[in-house]
């Protein structure tokens, strides 16, 4: 009887807290999906780091395509003196060029990822959403598997912004 007596006990202690961890979880955690990269791109900061990105595009590519014909040349015939001298001049150029513009670009694109940010916090926070997550970067992880519709927030957070 005793040993009855001691299981309930030790049944009843188990239960309660497990009983307790249910009942927490009544209010349901809120969560929502936004388009960051469409709403950085209507910022005007946004549209500024772009305009950046297709200059930098377009002045490395034009560096690229002269570094290809050095190396299509090298390999077939190879290079004179200056023609080497040359690829390594247009080398170094290349990687300062792509440092340089992406330290403007991030420059650029920095108010806008501040107010994406702010905005998201304040219609999450109005809202009573505890979880906002990129629509893309959900998509691509792998980690939502299913999603109700009217969960993306972009349209009323892009009325947020500036």
């Amino acid at each position: 009887m005793k040993r009855l007596t001691l299981l309930l006990v030790a049944a009843i202690a188990v239960a309660i807290p497990l009983g307790a961890n249910l009942g927490a979880q009544d209010a349901p955690t809120r969560l929502a999906f936004v388009d960051s990269q469409a709403l950085i791109a209507a910022h005007p900061a946004g549209q500024a780091a772009n305009e950046l990105r297709a200059l930098a595009s377009e002045e490395i590519g034009g560096l690229r395509d002269r570094l290809d014909a050095l190396q299509s040349k090298a390999r077939s015939e190879g290079l004179t003196n200056d023609e080497a001298e040359m690829f390594n001049v247009l080398l170094a150029t290349l990687e300062s060029v792509q440092s340089r513009y992406a330290g403007e670009i991030a420059s650029a694109a920095q108010p806008a990822i501040d107010a994406v940010n702010a905005a998201i916090r304040a219609v999450a926070e109005e809202n009573g959403i505890a979880v906002i997550m990129d629509i893309d970067a959900a998509a691509e992880s792998g980690l939502v598997v299913y999603a109700a519709d009217g969960l993306d927030l972009t349209e009323v957070v892009a009325a947020r912004l500036p």
